[in-house]
């Protein structure tokens, strides 16, 4: 009568393929015997599919008794679902007590912020294990490039999803803290989310997602990747997914290779010419004291002696430590591209103003800066070690669907220079200093 009760508790909960998931992945773990699914059995079974830490806490989580002096031997369906609706359905307030439910009390009202760092470590890792293990992910692209997941990148990405919490983390902090950092952190909410989704569809025999697929990619896909057997990248899986969440959605989906020192060689010209009208672009930077760090510019390069961008463009830190710097819209001052000038400086630069630059490469490559204070970008902090940087390594990708220029919707009755397919020439006679007279170097009456 018990297990009859609770299903038709279940049935109200969700659609008829969902409590069959449901179902398949409460026999599974449990071992085929309805009502006897205890913690022990529930850990084993999750233990092949996310990480242990992750399956130890979510069966705490699950079985600690709702009264005191209760004892949770065995979980009956609708508990055991508990985490998969929450994740789909929940409100802040059912996720909260969840996260807060699957680490030890400190006390009443309080969290110990190591657990939940652990606890956010774990999740990124059975993401990645998922996603590793998932038919048809872009993941594999990625991995196959050589893009790693460390312990020490992942750590890292823990470390910058809870700088929402407040600049100052004290070991016990209030659960209104958590809650508000629920609120203000979307990433790990998809994150979190997905690793459910997927866990409970894989050993429920079920599609990786009953309710859709995410409109928002998690994990960009790959295009364009570079076709060298020499190709190491700078960055790592977890530094992906860190700034593709900062991204504008529009453009979450798709990273394209563009350039990359090692491979194209240490030149300004040739990475403006991989560079220039491919839309928006990120660049990653890695100093010769092994500082990782880099910036989002949201327009098409292009060579002006004016600013250009919005305030969507971004400055970041990826190692030592996650930081992302949004715009503070105090000045305008996001994307520079300059050449061939005496008086302006010449070269690439994103924040900040001539000389004091968030982040300058120089028309020379190998030198850059980044000063102490850039009143561009909200809370920005040095992102290079030392003010004048020497660049070891640099990549250059375009983000979201390659932009089509208005010149390339006019048909074919416009004529057109040799240069304008070759934009590395075209950069080159820009360093040289030579007379451009349009943006496809025509000569005067070309087009008469």
């Amino acid at each position: 009568m018990g297990n009859a009760s609770g299903k038709r508790e279940t049935d109200n909960l969700y659609t008829s393929e969902e409590l069959r998931m449901l179902e398949s992945a409460y026999k599974n773990a449990s071992g085929g015997a309805l009502e006897k699914l205890t913690q022990d059995r529930l850990v084993e079974t999750w233990s092949q599919t996310i990480e242990r830490s992750l399956a130890e806490s979510t069966a705490q989580y699950l079985f600690t008794p709702t009264k005191p002096g209760q004892q949770s031997i065995n979980i009956p369906l609708r508990k055991f679902g508990e985490p998969y609706y929450i994740m789909e359905r929940g409100t802040i307030d059912q996720k909260l007590q969840m996260l807060l439910g699957s680490m030890e009390k400190t006390g009443n009202d309080t969290f110990n912020s190591k657990q939940l760092e652990q606890y956010i470590y774990s999740v990124i890792k059975s993401y990645v294990h998922l996603e590793s293990t998932a038919k048809n992910s872009s993941i594999k692209d990625w991995q196959e490039q050589g893009f790693n997941t460390t312990e020490r990148s992942t750590a890292t990405f823990a470390k910058g999803l809870m700088r929402n919490l407040g600049r100052e983390l004290e070991h016990t902090m209030p659960n209104d803290a958590l809650e508000r950092w629920l609120h203000v952190t979307p990433q790990f909410l998809q994150i979190w989310r997905e690793v459910f989704s997927q866990l409970y569809c894989r050993h429920g025999g079920s599609k990786r997602n009953l309710i859709k697929e995410l409109e928002i990619p998690i994990l960009p896909e790959m295009c364009d990747a570079p076709q060298n057997s020499h190709y190491r990248p700078i960055i790592e899986l977890p530094h992906v997914l860190y700034i593709n969440a900062q991204l504008p959605r529009e453009h979450r989906h798709k990273w394209r290779f563009l350039f990359s020192s090692k491979i194209n060689g240490e030149s300004f010209s040739t990475m403006l010419g991989k560079v220039l009208d491919k839309g928006p672009t990120l660049f990653f930077i890695e100093d010769e004291d092994q500082y990782i760090f880099g910036g989002y510019a949201s327009e098409t390069w292009s060579v002006k002696p004016q600013f250009g961008g919005d305030d969507s463009s971004l400055l970041y830190t990826l190692s030592p430590a996650m930081r992302c710097f949004s715009a503070t819209t105090y000045n305008d001052h996001y994307q520079y591209l300059n050449l061939n000038q005496q008086t302006m400086p010449n070269g690439l630069g994103m924040g900040g103003q001539f000389d004091f630059w968030g982040l300058w490469i120089d028309c020379s490559f190998g030198d850059g800066q980044s000063v102490e204070s850039c009143t561009t970008y909200r809370d920005y902090v040095q992102l290079s070690k030392r003010k004048q940087f020497k660049i070891r390594n640099m990549e250059v990708w375009a983000v979201g669907d390659l932009p089509v220029k208005e010149g390339d919707e006019e048909g074919e009755g416009q004529k057109r220079s040799v240069l304008d397919g070759n934009l590395e020439d075209r950069a080159m006679l820009e360093i040289a200093g030579k007379k451009m007279h349009s943006d496809g170097l025509r000569e005067p009456g070309m087009d008469d």
